[in-house]
Order: C-alpha cells, then structure tokens, then sequence
C-alpha cells in the first residue's frame, strides 16, 4: 500500500465516526448498525495505520542503510573502474599483437571474462538504486559513469 492510500484510510475512518456521532446524536441506533459502524471505522483505521507504519519503517531502514550503503557502493564503483582499467589495456593489447593469433587468442579469452564481469558490476550498480538512488546518481557523476555504461566509454 501506498502512504496516500493509508492517509485515505486513517481520514475515511475518521469520517465514518463523525458519521456515527452525528447518526447517534439525531436518533437511536439499533446494534446491527452501531457494530457495523464501529467495525467499519476499526478496520479502516488499522488498515491506514498498518499502511502508514509500514511505509515509515521502510523509510527508517534506508536512513539506517545509506551510510553502509554509500561505502559498499563506492567499493563496487572502483571494482568497476578497476576492471574497466584492465579491459581497456586488454585491448590495446589485442591491437598491438594482431599478427599472433596465439597471444591474439589468449587476450581475447581473457577480453570475454574480464567484460563478463564488468557486466556482473553494472548489474550490481543497477541493485543500488533501490537502496540510494539519489546518492548512486550522484556518485556516477563523479566517477564519469553514463546510465550505466562502462566507464570511459
């Protein structure tokens, strides 16, 4: 549930005791109607309340987890940086033996893991916008990281 749908539950079941009040005050009520009202007004404002305390508690556990978060992401971002590093010499490797299809082979191999894992690290980086997402653009900014490019690229 959203917050504004446990907002509208907490006011409906305010409204609906207002309703009761002002029904109670103009005539008797029989039991079949009070209980239903109170029932009503019971359900609704524990279901706004559970929305609203679920909502807050998500919110509480991301203030917890950002500065861990934060660190750990910025870990991940020199992996990533690093294994970009290495990717790049690979290839200028690869350019400057062409004639040896030995060494060529070799470095392509190791070209096909190395960009495996940096396949493995965007998709790491992705997972962090559930936790930080405000912090994570901003940090990719920094480190020159374009919607989820490779750095460099």
């Amino acid at each position: 549930m959203k917050r504004w749908q446990g907002v509208s539950l907490v006011a409906a079941s305010v409204l609906v005791s207002g309703l009761y009040l002002i029904v109670a005050s103009q005539r008797e009520l029989t039991s079949l109607e009070g209980t239903l009202l109170q029932f009503v007004t019971l359900a609704m404002g524990t279901l706004g309340s559970y929305a609203l305390g679920r909502e807050s508690t998500k919110e509480a556990a991301k203030e917890v987890i950002k500065p861990h978060a934060r660190s750990a992401f910025r870990r991940l971002l020199s992996l990533y940086e690093s294994l970009s590093r290495l990717a790049f010499a690979i290839q200028q490797s690869k350019l400057a033996c062409a004639e040896n299809t030995k060494e060529y082979f070799v470095l392509d191999k190791l070209d096909a893991v190395v960009n495996e894992q940096i396949s493995t690290a965007d998709d790491a980086l992705e997972d962090w916008k559930d936790i930080i997402p405000e912090e994570l653009e901003k940090l990719k900014k920094v480190a020159g990281i374009q919607n989820g490019g490779r750095v460099g690229d």
